[in-house]
């Protein structure tokens, strides 16, 4: 039985980073800062304190110069603007976003290097991603290990085999970082991280779908927390019920959109307090 087995018997991990629990009974809300420099992401962090939202997703992608020193200062930005957990992610083109590959493992190195992150986002489909996630298990970030088709909505065989995958890969590389770092790791580590997945739907069915196969792969194989979303007009209720199928959190705007379908921050707490949708039970 290996070290993450040991007591637990196969219990599900749950990852904490600055007071928020993801992968508990609630899902938590995440708000992008989209801002092109530190002046504009000073001015979107101090909009995301106090307006509900439990952590902001940083995306570094947005930057207009990517150069390591502007990292370090914007990251110094944003930890003096919002005492909130802080996502950060450099999607790639090819996962919808606007970096490039080849940039990606230094700007998360020079993110590390800057503490600009509390949670790294890590692309599943990259050639470095074991690297990079393991440097950021090591400067004691978990993970939210990521895969994105804004093209289709794959079958139901394989949504769930992207996540026990997604999940398989995530686990060893923690046990890799648990092995390495000593004997008192695991109390001093937040957690692995999180699987996510992100697809584009057809159709309503088809975010039925995610939804169901989100819902499964919890209650039969998750041991990190969840995020599934299906984008766009018909997967807007998976983003609003999304504790309701399995997911740890959720994507809600303040103004622009950073994915098709998100629902605004304030739209989405008004139908919480309403319906009581973030809840899981």
């Amino acid at each position: 039985m290996n070290r993450l087995q040991m007591g637990a018997e196969m219990s599900r991990m749950k990852v904490r980073v600055r007071g928020v629990e993801l992968g508990g009974d609630r899902a938590a809300i995440i708000a992008p800062l989209m801002g092109k420099n530190a002046s504009e992401l000073a001015q979107e962090a101090r909009a995301a304190l106090g307006s509900g939202a439990d952590l902001v997703e940083w995306r570094v992608d947005h930057l207009s110069d990517i150069s390591n020193p502007v990292i370090a200062g914007c990251a110094q930005v944003l930890r003096r603007e919002v005492d909130l957990p802080i996502l950060a992610t450099f999607r790639t083109e090819e996962q919808g976003g606007r970096g490039a590959v080849a940039d990606y493992e230094r700007v998360a190195l020079a993110v590390l290097e800057a503490d600009a992150a509390d949670l790294l986002d890590v692309e599943f489909g990259l050639e470095q991603r074991r690297r990079v996630a393991l440097s950021a298990l090591e400067a004691g970030v978990p993970v939210v290990l990521s895969s994105h088709d804004f093209e289709a909505t794959p079958g139901a065989d394989e949504i769930v085999a992207s996540l026990r995958q997604m999940q398989a890969e995530l686990l060893d590389w923690f046990e890799q970082f648990l092995d390495g770092a000593g004997e008192d790791a695991a109390v001093r580590t937040s957690g692995a991280g999180l699987v996510k997945v992100a697809y584009m739907p057809g159709s309503v069915m088809d975010s039925l779908r995610l939804a169901a196969c989100a819902r499964h792969f919890v209650d039969m194989f998750a041991r990190v927390p969840v995020i599934a979303v299906s984008m766009g007009g018909p997967g807007m209720f998976t983003r609003a019920f999304a504790a309701q199928f399995g997911s740890a959190a959720t994507f809600s705007s303040l103004g622009e959109d950073s994915a098709p379908g998100q629902i605004g921050l304030d739209a989405l707490l008004a139908f919480d307090e309403a319906t009581g949708c973030l809840n899981a039970n």
